[in-house]
């Protein structure tokens, strides 16, 4: 169901992000929902078998009195394909929550199909997937170098891919605008995505406690010097819950992005203001 009164277009100040956020998702619900399990959830579920494998051979090679070394027999190529899937996972499911939004903002909040978002996602999954890679490296060597200069690069690079996604900019070209979008406003920004992460992660925690009371068990029994416990079949399914709830949990920061992208652009340009000044001229 989606609201036609809902305004993507408008300035909005740090409490007016957050009630915007958990509207959209409230009016968009089921399209969100039924849009993540179609396109998201299969990648994710690939995610959390591979996580699953790897958590399994890491809980089989502890034996006491040797350092557990989860890379030895195929670890390494497990936590690498967990990785791949992870980065799959996350470039669909920003690919069809922006490009919903997108979606949304040209019908004017009328009634969206959801294979409509699907075509559009399949021309940007390949430069989100790109730009993740990019800004991930980037973001990583600022925290190298010095912490704080990672930590802004890092809230800067959240408004790359809606730039990409909505504004049809190269990466290069996000990668500029992001700065000259967030001035002034970096430290809204900072702390609206540090308590939407919360949030989400708060929430993603729920899926995670299975996997981590198995994993703990498992390795309590070890550390007792007892046969492990571990049980692949398990391990492969609690970690599926993991991946799949973790995706899905995504839903609330990449919204929130979204509705941020919208305000700071409002209060730079003023796009709303001059379409509205603009119908005023025409009615005249």
């Amino acid at each position: 169901m989606t609201d036609n009164n809902f305004q993507l277009e408008k300035n909005r100040d740090f409490g007016e992000l957050f009630n915007d956020t958990f509207l959209f998702i409230k009016y968009n619900f089921k399209n969100l929902l039924m849009g993540m399990i179609y396109f998201v959830i299969p990648f994710a579920l690939l995610q959390g078998i591979a996580l699953g494998v790897y958590q399994y051979q890491a809980l089989s090679s502890l034996t006491i009195g040797q350092t557990s070394n989860p890379f030895t027999n195929g670890g390494g190529s497990s936590l690498l394909i967990t990785y791949l899937f992870m980065l799959i996972t996350y470039s669909f499911a920003m690919a069809f929550v922006f490009q919903y939004i997108k979606l949304y903002k040209s019908t004017e909040g009328n009634e969206i199909e959801l294979k409509q978002v699907w075509k559009l996602m399949l021309g940007v999954v390949p430069k989100i997937f790109l730009a993740i890679i990019v800004i991930g490296l980037m973001s990583g060597l600022g925290f190298i170098f010095l912490i704080i200069p990672g930590i802004y690069l890092m809230i800067c690079f959240s408004l790359v891919i809606p730039i990409i996604i909505f504004e049809g900019d190269s990466l290069g070209e996000a990668i500029s605008a992001c700065f000259s979008l967030i001035k002034n406003n970096w430290w809204q920004t900072f702390g609206f995505l540090l308590i939407l992460g919360l949030i989400a992660g708060a929430l993603q925690f729920v899926f995670q406690l299975p996997a981590t009371i198995y994993q703990a068990m498992a390795a309590f029994h070890t550390i007792q010097n007892e046969p492990t416990s571990a049980n692949q079949s398990l391990s492969i399914l609690f970690s599926i819950i993991q991946a799949m709830g973790a995706s899905l949990m995504q839903i609330i920061p990449f919204i929130g992005v979204g509705i941020l992208y919208f305000s700071l652009v409002e209060q730079k340009q003023n796009p709303a203001l001059l379409k509205e000044l603009e119908s005023v001229g025409e009615n005249e």
